[in-house]
């Protein structure tokens, strides 16, 4: 059918393919293949003679409106919206998602929240989180000072891509939290049939209302809706770019879940404290240096010369060729840091083990266990920018928010 090679993308087409009656929204050409997304969300590429039943129409886009700022009596929870997929919406004529701060179509899904909880809508960003950067950090976290002194529990929405990096970040900014915070995001936009947002969000609702004193994160358990794990921020690292159970807690048991509307802390955690009390400085001169064979000298120094500090992904137990040896000799005898982490998932450094280790020690490069590499660049971030330098080191290997595991769980690899 030829009128099949000109659909305008976002149009709307009822059509049957191999003997199926589907319903989906073009998205665009690839090659001889129409790209077109179904009902459920997913995508598929078709040849457009093979499509029959053409009934063509357009995506009526929804109109922004004023949405409720809080609804519900009960426990004060502030939930604060940063962006990212959990309030975003996809966009048929691209088939992107885009950011939305409905955050109230996911909480009235859940009417007992109306009963137990007062909930806050408190928009503060609208943005995708690769576009999150270190200033947000600290103005997110003023936010989240703020609402501490009007609620009970704190919920923010992120978006899943660097998340972590967030939770963080948040986790060493406050020396003490007197609610709990709880980051939350999804892997698929809320308007999917498949979308984790809901439950991901009334679990988060639930982590906030109890005397948990640190900064979390509520994501699936498994790939099934079955329950919601809370894991530590600075223990966290998204391990897949797609699955509803992309989150793992790295080298120890999540600290607790929700699952069929109960809540179950078991794992060890800080208790929430009487006041919450933050860093208000952050050193942004730091970043992550990922070692890999045929990197070269030139390399390295012209990455170094504009950081105050920089955590190495080095291989195995913390190694990166010894030809850098001088390279980062000559960077820590300037007062700058450089903090040795490892490129394996689990597992710990230790730079007394072998030869290369011990002479990146005497270099002056630290190391500090299992601290994870996205923990290391925020630790250091708060650590350069509230410490004197002659405590960088100690600092960055003291374990101050539960960041370094002295002996990883077994059975969690």
């Amino acid at each position: 059918m030829p009128e099949n090679d000109n659909l305008p993308d976002g149009s709307v087409i009822h059509f049957t393919l191999k003997g199926r009656n589907l319903k989906g929204t073009v998205l665009g050409r690839r090659d001889q293949y129409l790209s077109i997304k179904l009902e459920s969300g997913y995508n598929i590429m078709a040849i457009p003679d093979k499509i029959t039943k053409i009934e063509k129409g357009r995506v009526s886009m929804k109109v922004e409106t004023e949405y409720p700022k809080e609804s519900g009596e009960g426990i004060n929870i502030s939930v604060i919206s940063t962006g990212g997929t959990i309030v975003s919406k996809v966009d048929y004529t691209t088939g992107a998602v885009f950011p939305s701060l409905d955050i109230t179509e996911i909480t009235s899904r859940f009417r007992y929240m109306e009963r137990s909880y007062h909930i806050r809508n408190v928009p503060f960003l609208n943005i995708l989180s690769e576009n999150m950067e270190p200033e947000q950090w600290m103005n997110l976290a003023r936010k989240i000072l703020e609402e501490s002194r009007k609620s009970e529990g704190i919920v923010v929405s992120h978006g899943t891509d660097t998340m972590t990096y967030t939770a963080s970040a948040l986790s060493f900014l406050f020396r003490e939290l007197s609610v709990p915070v709880i980051m939350v995001g999804s892997q698929r936009s809320s308007d999917r049939p498949s979308t984790d947002s809901y439950l991901n969000m009334e679990a988060a609702i639930n982590f906030a209302s109890t005397d948990f004193g640190e900064v979390g994160i509520s994501m699936h358990s498994s790939i099934s809706d079955e329950r919601i794990s809370l894991l530590r921020g600075v223990r966290t690292r998204k391990m897949h770019s797609s699955r509803r159970d992309a989150f793992r807690a790295i080298g120890e048991s999540p600290v607790g879940y929700f699952q069929e509307g109960l809540v179950n802390l078991s794992g060890n955690y800080s208790k929430k404290s009487e006041k919450t009390t933050m860093f208000d400085r952050i050193e942004k001169r730091a970043g992550i240096l990922y070692f890999h064979p045929g990197i070269e000298i030139d390399d390295l120094s012209g990455y170094l010369e504009k950081k105050m500090g920089v955590v190495i992904m080095g291989t195995g137990l913390g190694h990166i060729s010894t030809k850098f040896i001088d390279v980062l000799k000559e960077y820590t005898d300037s007062g700058r840091i450089a903090i040795m982490t490892t490129q394996c998932i689990y597992g710990t450094t230790d730079l007394d083990v072998y030869t290369t280790g011990r002479m990146l020690s005497r270099a002056g490069v630290t190391w500090a266990g299992n601290l994870l590499p996205e923990a290391a660049l925020a630790k250091m971030m708060v650590v350069m920018g509230n410490y004197p330098e002659f405590e960088w080191q100690k600092r960055m290997r003291s374990n101050m928010r539960g960041e370094i595991v002295e002996r990883e769980e077994l059975g969690v690899f």
